[in-house]
């Protein structure tokens, strides 16, 4: 024991001594950098809940992967069946439940968002590190985009991947001259753990590494094709994926007004209020400028053509994909709002850091200023979200185990414009206790992990009617289609089937009449 102290006690000594002897320009850097982490975590453990719109439904199928296969889980056992294809959207419904074995479900999805906010910010600085050794001032530009409109629809899995991606890349940048097969190996791991958690990051890889390697070998044709033989596994994953899912139809194709908007505002920052146009605005501009300074530098030193055009080409290639492809394919949608969030994160390195210290210090300063007005925005809603979020979710408790719940509403609105935290807060009701949410949208598509056996056609336990106007109900979900239940019928129901048990301003909560005559 006393060996095991002492060599707990040297190790420690040596990591202090190597802090000491670093630069102390760059342990400067590193505490700014830790510090900007902690500040941009600290909203995920303050407030209890994180405001998403499908990140509570998120939690309750991850919990459900945890509890299918307990004896206790008969509901569960009734209403839902394993989807066990090898499907993009796997992996944060695994790690979440791994991690429910140990913590509560919203710690779980704390520590998932915790990896998925720190993890942008320092993927960029790998990644621009990678492409330049030493040269990552812009990494600082990935703190304002770790909070973004796709994280708060709540794709945790699309979000997870948007670091992966740039690590995967920088892999790439920083061992494609002596590429070993242990290094195309890493590389290929990378890649199918961001296939597990989105196809559209996953092609955006592949095409990616593509161009680096024709680009970066166009004058050693041999090395190139090496390395696209490497990656013949990553372009079979993709072209499965395709032949797949090739019944797929376009839909929902923006017109050219939109997507110039959503282009020039990085609407994929935005999801609260138009405010937060202001910030990515002024981020827009910075890079106009910084854009305009690198074609002066090159003008200055005669050096027109660079190497770092290919990460040009690459915004440019994805631009084109922006601007082309329809919003969504069969059931997969928000295509144009995921490639947008690349577009310039990838462009970073095709700027110039050859300015005076000065300047240098103020592009930082600016690029925190910008993330921290961001951050301060989000703190602005989640307050008010939270305490919606508390009275929304303040009857869990008497809710009894393996039951049916459904939501009613005729208002999902909660002062935010973009995303609606209020859709899928029914989630909340059936976790820690075997419930089922009839309104589950997860179940009935292929690529999440669970699938709906057959329609269910018991009884409703629990009702939840939040801001209902009966006159107009809604549900989360299409239950017609799903189970065939009629939302009026249902609604009538309230007043002749149910016993109202608990309400607040916005919330009532009803039990089934059946239950009540077994208390």
């Amino acid at each position: 024991m006393s060996k095991m102290l002492k060599s707990g006690v040297v190790n420690f000594h040596s990591l202090f001594s190597l802090w000491n002897k670093a630069d102390p320009k760059i342990r400067n850097k590193r505490i700014l950098i830790l510090s900007l982490i902690v500040l941009h975590l600290l909203p995920i453990w303050i407030f209890k809940y994180f405001p998403s719109q499908d990140g509570p439904s998120h939690i309750h199928n991850s919990y459900v992967l945890k509890e299918l296969h307990k004896e206790e889980s008969t509901l569960l056992k009734e209403c839902y069946k394993l989807n066990l294809t090898l499907f993009p959207n796997w992996f944060s419904h695994i790690f979440m439940a791994a991690l429910m074995y140990v913590v509560p479900p919203l710690i779980a999805e704390k520590i998932l968002l915790s990896i998925i906010i720190g993890l942008l910010p320092l993927s960029m600085f790998y990644f621009l590190d990678a492409v330049h050794k030493g040269k990552n001032l812009y990494g600082f530009l990935g703190f304002l985009f770790s909070y973004h409109y796709l994280l708060h629809m709540g794709f945790y899995n699309f979000a997870l991947s948007v670091p992966l991606f740039f690590f995967a890349l920088g892999y790439f940048m920083k061992h494609k001259e002596e590429i070993s097969l242990n290094k195309i190996a890493i590389l290929n791991f990378l890649a199918i753990l961001i296939y597990f958690c989105h196809i559209v990051t996953y092609i955006l890889l592949i095409l990616s590494l593509t161009l680096l390697s024709i680009t970066s070998f166009y004058r050693k044709p041999r090395k190139i094709v090496g390395l696209l033989v490497y990656m013949l596994p990553l372009y079979f994953i993709m072209g499965n994926y395709f032949l797949s899912n090739a019944s797929g139809q376009p839909h929902n194709r923006w017109k050219i007004d939109k997507l110039w908007d959503y282009f020039f505002n990085t609407k994929s920052l935005v999801y609260y209020t138009d405010f937060q146009q202001i910030i990515t605005r002024a981020m827009l501009v910075l890079l106009g400028l910084l854009f305009i300074a690198t074609l002066y530098n090159r003008i200055r030193q005669k050096k027109i053509i660079s190497k770092d055009d290919q990460f040009l080409l690459i915004s440019g290639v994805f631009t084109a994909i922006y601007f082309i492809m329809p919003w969504g394919i069969g059931t997969g949608s928000w295509i144009n709002d995921r490639v947008n969030l690349f577009i310039f994160l990838v462009l970073l390195p095709f700027f110039s850091e050859d300015y005076h210290k000065y300047i240098r210090r103020g592009l930082v300063l600016i690029m925190i200023i910008l993330s921290v007005a961001h951050l301060s925005i989000n703190c602005r809603y989640y307050y008010p979200l939270n305490k919606g979020l508390k009275e929304f979710t303040s009857g869990t408790k008497l809710i009894e185990k393996n039951k049916a719940v459904l939501v009613l509403s005729s208002d999902w609105s909660s002062g935010v414009k973009y995303v609606a935290p209020f859709v899928q807060a029914i989630s909340h009701y059936c976790v820690n206790n075997g419930c089922v949410n009839l309104g589950n949208y997860e179940a009935k598509f292929n690529y999440f992990p669970l699938d709906w056996k057959e329609k269910y056609s018991g009884v409703i336990h629990y009702i939840i009617s939040w801001k209902l106007d009966e006159t107009r109900p809604m549900t989360c979900d299409n239950i017609d289609q799903t189970h065939g239940l009629n939302v009026q019928e249902i609604t009538k129901s309230l007043h002749t089937d149910y016993d109202l048990i608990h309400s607040t301003e916005n919330l009532k909560l009803y039990r089934h009449k059946t239950l009540s005559k077994n208390l």
